[in-house]
């Protein structure tokens, strides 16, 4: 039997809303569950009282013990009710409890304990759907037992979402299966996102535990899809950044994939030279997740900050620890599993495609350390798959670290044209320019296909010639890029830094 919960069926026929002064004493709240067992139900309860949910004896509202109900436990969950709010919590079931799509607790199996149950529950909210198992679905109603009477309109449950962002009323959105949406103007901004994770959070929802504690204290970023924040600690002062993908953007499935890519990729990856992913999560359609944060900045600020060139040794120190974290990721062996609905095949090696000044992080207890950020466009290169990302014919990426045969074959491409960008990224900081020219008259895919990279010494520079002549071989892309591999051209500056006296002679 598949129970459909009823947007009718949580209206009581005689019933009506009356005005509340301000002198009315506190009141009762009153529950209405209402579901469809082959016909309309509706079931009420005023508190202060609790409300067992189940198949057992004992329960407040004992379901059929019919077949279609064995999954539900003998006392599945209740819902406690005080004199203004309303919480549902789940009693160690098999099968779990579930609170407009979101896993509320289940039971856990402990080999000492035999099982664990949480203790802790969500708030309920007028217009909410408990789901005990399966599609056994209740739509919840809560009115204050003050403004309620018997006997009148049959608008007396009328649902009037808010938005938790400006507070305004809204029509059901297209994720109207959540209590807390955003209201269309509110959708696209990612400020009002946070206000959206904080009015989850605030309910207990499970998925949002790992906001728990946390507080925001200023906007790190913002971009197209996207707005990153500085969020620390409450009990340690640690910060991390937190990322947040507001549900406009979440709403366009390529965006979202690339979204779920980045964190079940993101958290396979531990390597010093690449930003850590900790946790993620989403609610009301904006996904989000916390990272490392980098006090430092990234190279590009760096770079600007310095006048525009970094001398060469200390765009080395940043470079080389970069083609360590490639190293790493092109060879990395990343597991298969299951973000949201998207599912990561096993594989090994990843391509990042975008590497580039702005991408490289300075973190570490002193904000020198580098790191690779922003995975968002990478790709696994050894399966028969882009993992829900790669578009036939798309190019995604930046034109001015980008070689030929990214533009040419973007799907397929190789390691090497990370290695090919790494050596970009090392011109810039050294001589202030990317290694091809872009005329404002030019499309810049078309000047990436036709234009050779300008030497490096033609950029008037004091870079030494030893280091000068690797890097230019090292842009070298037509018809084929030199080195295929991060540590070939980590080999190859290393040799002509020394040469060129910039770095220590190896120890013999």
């Amino acid at each position: 039997m598949t129970i459909t919960p009823s947007r009718a069926s949580t209206r009581r026929p005689n019933a009506t809303i009356r005005s509340r002064t301000e002198q009315s004493p506190p009141s009762a709240l009153r529950l209405i569950l209402s579901a469809d067992f082959g016909e309309p139900q509706v079931w009420e309860f005023v508190g202060p009282r609790a409300v067992v949910v189940g198949r057992g004896q004992g329960s407040t509202l004992k379901l059929p013990d019919v077949e279609e109900f064995r999954i539900v436990s003998g006392h599945h969950c209740v819902v406690e009710l005080s004199r203004n709010r309303a919480f549902l919590r789940d009693l160690g079931s098999l099968n779990g409890t579930f609170l407009n799509g979101h896993l509320v607790s289940r039971r856990e199996e402990d080999r000492l304990q035999g099982v664990a149950v949480s203790g802790f529950g969500v708030q309920l909210k007028d217009g909410d759907v408990m789901t005990l198992a399966g599609s056994l679905s209740f739509r919840v109603g809560l009115v204050d037992e003050a403004v309620y009477e018997p006997g009148g309109s049959m608008a007396a449950l009328e649902i009037n979402p808010r938005c938790p962002a400006c507070g305004k009323v809204h029509l059901p959105a297209p994720l109207s299966k959540y209590a807390d949406v955003l209201c269309q103007e509110c959708r696209p901004n990612p400020l009002a996102s946070l206000k959206l994770l904080k009015a989850g959070l605030n309910r207990r929802i499970k998925a949002l535990d790992p906001l728990t504690g946390l507080r925001i204290t200023k906007t790190l970023g913002r971009g197209s899809t996207s707005a990153v924040f500085l969020a620390e600690r409450k009990d340690n002062k640690a910060q991390m950044a937190l990322k947040v993908m507001s549900p406009a953007v979440s709403e366009n499935e390529w965006a979202r994939k690339s979204f779920l890519r980045e964190v079940s990729i993101g958290r396979a990856l531990k390597h010093p030279n690449v930003t850590k992913l900790y946790d993620f999560g989403f609610y009301g359609g904006a996904y989000f997740y916390l990272m490392e944060y980098c006090p430092g900045g990234n190279c590009e600020e760096k770079r600007l900050e310095a006048g525009g060139r970094l001398q060469p040794v200390e765009a080395l120190s940043l470079v080389l620890p970069v083609l360590d974290g490639l190293h790493y990721i092109h060879n990395v062996k990343l597991a298969a599993g299951r973000v949201d609905d998207l599912r990561a095949p096993e594989s090994r090696g990843l391509i990042h495609r975008d590497l580039k000044p702005a991408n490289v992080f300075l973190g570490g207890p002193d904000g020198t350390a580098p790191k690779i950020a922003d995975i968002g466009v990478g790709k696994l290169y050894n399966v028969g798959e882009s993992y829900g990302n790669t578009r036939t014919g798309s190019v995604a990426g930046s034109p001015a670290t980008m070689p030929r045969q990214q533009v040419i074959n973007f799907k397929h491409a190789g390691p090497e044209v990370d290695v090919w960008a790494a050596a970009a990224t090392l011109y810039k900081l050294v001589t202030g320019e990317y290694p091809r020219d872009f005329p404002e008259e030019e499309d810049p895919w078309r000047v990436v296909l036709n234009r050779a990279p300008v030497p490096v010494l033609r950029r008037g520079v004091k870079v030494g010639d030893h280091l000068a002549l690797a890097l230019d071989e090292a842009l070298v892309d037509n018809p084929a890029i030199k080195h295929q591999t991060a540590l070939s051209l980590k080999a190859s500056l290393l040799a002509a830094a020394r040469l060129d006296g910039l770095l220590e002679a190896e120890p013999k």
